[in-house]
């Protein structure tokens, strides 16, 4: 049981939550199909994979997920199709697995960096700003979530943390 009441969580909480990441795939997709509108539609497809492999690798051992009450609503997509694995953790899985997401979050700065410097336009670098952009607004979207979870082993924010900085 948490002590901080769990919010509402609703279609539009939903959306809310996964707003931003949406956009980034979706500006990543149009920065990348200037260089090639086939490679933007590799990469959207691996943005989309890549978030069911993070479902089934990492979600499963979060405690949102476990209670149904995960706010991007991934316990939702997979829930009944992905299990925890006896004697895995979630802070272990995170770090071992989150790699999957780090193409869709560089790939298109890398190749919004290429394209300034090869044929510089304003276009691409308002695109570039924006995907840059989500390293910030990413994190700070799921914030107010993972300060407030009680997942003892988050690498984010380890609750253990908070006992030791008082000593």
């Amino acid at each position: 049981m948490t002590a901080n009441p769990l919010p509402t969580r609703t279609p539009w909480t939903i959306l809310r939550e996964n707003a931003w990441q949406i956009a980034m795939y979706l500006l990543g997709t149009l920065l990348i199909g200037l260089l090639s509108w086939l490679l933007g539609l590799v990469y959207l497809a691996y943005s989309l994979a890549s978030n069911g492999m993070y479902m089934a690798w990492v979600c499963p051992y979060c405690g949102h997920y476990a209670l149904g009450t995960c706010a991007a609503g991934f316990d939702l997509i997979s829930g009944r199709r992905f299990r925890p694995v006896p004697g895995r953790t979630f802070g272990r899985e995170f770090r071992r697995r989150s790699w999957v997401l780090y193409p869709g979050w560089f790939l298109p700065p890398l190749v919004g960096l290429y394209l300034l410097v090869t044929s510089f336009s304003w276009p691409v670098l308002t695109l570039l700003v924006v995907c840059a952009d989500a390293f910030w607004l990413l994190p700070q979207t799921s914030k107010s979530h993972c300060e407030a979870c009680e997942t003892v082993d988050s690498p984010r924010y380890p609750k253990n943390r908070k006992s030791t900085a008082g000593a």
